[in-house]
């Protein structure tokens, strides 16, 4: 066996490189400029925040003025149409429970009745400061006493000038509405029912029922955005919140966009979008929404490193589609872009056919003949188009269409293959 300090190593030399760190961080933010004289690397100029240049501001991305949905004609009339369709839903239902209610009233009017009149005597005799007066005599604080004993003296004399001065003025009202025409007392007596059915609603039990059942969603904030990202298992994630709990930035604040919320979001250094979006289902049970809900984007102009993260308040599944836009009127030019669909936000996703092939496949059942059905319709909209259908399953789901076509063919005989 050999000693610790084995002769055939020079420790002592090994010792003597031992490399101090402190300095050789020191060391690189100096560089030699050539001449003999030290050049800082990181200079007072690049610690500073960029100026605000012309060329800064004509590359900026401008925000819309207006929402989405009023820049769009088709958007527009949906959302004016669903209001329209709410405001009478909710006015129905109400207007078919306006017995129920007036009922309701009546029967908690005694109690609001009592309520008005023993908040009014509480008030009037200043009944809410008689628990001090009496811990004042009990401490037999004379001084004390008095002082509490001409306040309330004060308050008394001025409140019951004004409760008098009410009851004149309601007595003189009774009157004037028991000399009024029928309709008049029994407005009257409406009224005041109404009013002291009001006073008397139980505090658990609101007066109106709910006509529109709204699914609560929980808002968007930046700190549920972080929390969601760090359970992810992107090491890169992990590594910078670790030494910076602010690793994670937002450029532009999280707003509203559409159906949803939207946040621009800045990943740390060295970690790109492609990696969050492909653990879009951790993502999604970080956040506590359907993984319909979710939907991550790139946003590759700015760097790979910006994702853009929409959450909607309804899973896409069970989103109502709006109608196509073409289904009552318009026409198609095949060498321009026309409308197929919609994407998670709601947004139209054109398509184009002209020099483009198109293939369409999944699992039976998914709906591969209906996304079919969209661009031999918008084909029928476009005089110069010609169709030639062939559907060899036999099923004749394209059959309507055969009076749009050329030629049309269905069922895998002989004569529809050669």
């Amino acid at each position: 066996m050999t000693s610790p300090r084995d002769d055939r190593f020079d420790w002592d030399r090994y010792e003597a490189e031992v490399v101090d760190l402190d300095a050789a961080r020191a060391a690189r933010t100096v560089a030699d400029d050539g001449e003999g004289g030290p050049v800082l690397v990181d200079s007072p100029a690049t610690q500073q925040e960029p100026r605000l240049t012309v060329a800064g501001l004509r590359a900026a991305e401008r925000r819309p003025i207006l929402p989405g949905w009023l820049r769009s004609h088709a958007e527009l009339r949906d959302t004016a149409r669903w209001a329209i369709g709410h405001t009478l839903h909710a006015s129905a239902y109400h207007l078919t429970r306006t017995p129920l209610y007036a009922g309701r009233l009546v029967v908690r009017a005694p109690r609001g009745a009592a309520r008005v009149i023993g908040g009014t005597v509480r008030w009037v005799f200043d009944l809410e400061g008689e628990p001090v007066r009496q811990a004042t005599v009990r401490r037999e604080d004379a001084e004390s006493y008095l002082k509490l004993a001409r306040q309330r003296d004060r308050r008394v004399r001025w409140r019951g000038l004004v409760a008098t001065t009410a009851v004149a003025a309601m007595l003189a009202a009774s009157i004037t509405v028991a000399l009024s025409p029928v309709w008049v007392r029994w407005s009257s007596l409406a009224v005041l029912l109404g009013l002291f059915g009001v006073a008397g609603k139980p505090a658990d039990r609101p007066l109106l029922d709910t006509a529109v059942v709204v699914p609560r969603v929980a808002k968007l904030t930046s700190d549920v955005v972080v929390r969601a990202l760090s359970v992810l298992g992107v090491a890169g994630i992990n590594q910078a919140l670790a030494k910076n709990p602010k690793a994670i930035s937002f450029p532009a604040p999280i707003t509203r966009d559409g159906p949803g919320w939207r946040a621009d979001v800045d990943l740390p250094y060295g970690v790109t979008a492609a990696e969050v979006i492909d653990r879009r289902d951790k993502l999604a049970a970080g956040l506590g929404r359907p993984l319909g809900c979710v939907w991550p984007e790139g946003v590759h102009d700015v760097h790979p490193g910006r994702l853009m993260l929409w959450v909607g308040d309804q899973d896409m599944a069970s989103a109502r589609q709006p109608a196509w836009p073409l289904a009552r009127s318009g026409s198609v030019d095949l060498f321009k872009a026309f409308p197929f669909g919609t994407d998670p936000r709601g947004r139209t996703v054109t398509m184009e056919l002209a020099y483009t092939n198109v293939l369409i496949g999944s699992i039976p059942g998914a709906g591969k003949t209906f996304s079919l059905r969209i661009p031999l319709l918008a084909a029928c909209l476009d005089p110069r188009a010609e169709l030639w259908i062939y559907e060899l399953k036999g099923t004749g789901d394209l059959e309507p269409l055969a009076k749009c076509s050329a030629r049309y063919g269905s069922g895998p005989d002989d004569d529809t293959v050669e």
